[in-house]
């Protein structure tokens, strides 16, 4: 039973953690591409592009965690 517990409460973890920073560098992406284009007059370029750098930051994010959290069950 405490064995299932622990390992509910580290998946828990681990899901929020990912969660929290995948929306954290999408964003910051989004505000700083925001505030780039409001600079510079490139109005969607830097917004957009910025974004997408954040998702593919989170999602390469992503798979190391869950790479690292199944070899570690095993």
């Amino acid at each position: 039973m405490a064995s299932s517990l622990k390992g509910w409460q580290k998946a828990l973890a681990i899901g929020s953690s990912i969660a929290s920073i995948l929306a954290g560098l999408v964003g910051g992406g989004f505000f700083w591409g925001r505030y780039l284009d409001a600079r510079w007059g490139t109005q969607p370029l830097f917004t957009i592009g910025l974004m997408l750098v954040g998702l593919v930051f989170g999602a390469s994010y992503l798979i190391i965690t869950l790479k690292e959290w199944i070899a570690d069950e095993k």
